[in-house]
């Protein structure tokens, strides 16, 4: 403990370093592996504009509105969408077209709930929902990344989920469906 204490923090050094005890992906036998780990569900960010308030002590983000997002991205993991990340919004839907013969039938039918939740939103409101909802940006990133002013993307944000949940709505009975 000694040796450790004089050589100095390991966590908040100038350069991005790892802190000591940080949780990597293991395989079932112990070993290391490469495999990405998924989000914490307790922490994406719109679970965090979620527990946020306006003046008036509402939610920022009314809980249908956070299922909405929820619903989109789970479609999207369970789509195997997640390599294109960093694609700009018309090229991710124009080049993510399901090829039936390279996916399992789940895939297929959240791949085309996706896409047509996208393509229901519309170009900009469709980049929002993207970045946080299935990216699982932050709303400073994606306002940044998108070039817009600071503390736009919570309003563009909150509109893309209303007509995100509209649109799942519309879906009828399948629309409530993981899956």
């Amino acid at each position: 403990m000694l040796a450790e204490d004089t050589a100095g923090p390991t966590g908040c050094a100038e350069a991005p370093r790892a802190f000591l005890g940080a949780v990597r992906a293991v395989g079932m036998d112990g070993a290391p592996t490469s495999k990405r780990i998924r989000y914490g569900a307790a922490e994406t960010p719109l679970m965090a504009l979620a527990r946020r308030r306006d003046r008036d002590g509402a939610p920022f983000l009314a809980p249908e509105l956070v299922r909405a997002g929820e619903r989109l991205r789970e479609d999207f993991e369970l789509s195997g969408l997640s390599d294109r990340r960093g694609t700009p919004w018309d090229r991710f839907v124009a080049e993510a077209a399901p090829q039936q013969s390279e996916l399992s039938g789940t895939q297929a039918l959240a791949r085309t709930r996706v896409l047509g939740a996208l393509r229901d939103l519309g170009p900009g409101l469709g980049d929002v929902a993207l970045r946080c909802c299935c990216y699982l940006e932050g709303l400073e990133t994606a306002e940044r990344r998108m070039g817009w002013s600071a503390r736009s993307g919570k309003i563009v944000l909150r509109i893309a989920l209303q007509r995100l949940r509209r649109h799942f709505e519309d879906l009828g009975d399948g629309g409530g469906l993981i899956g």
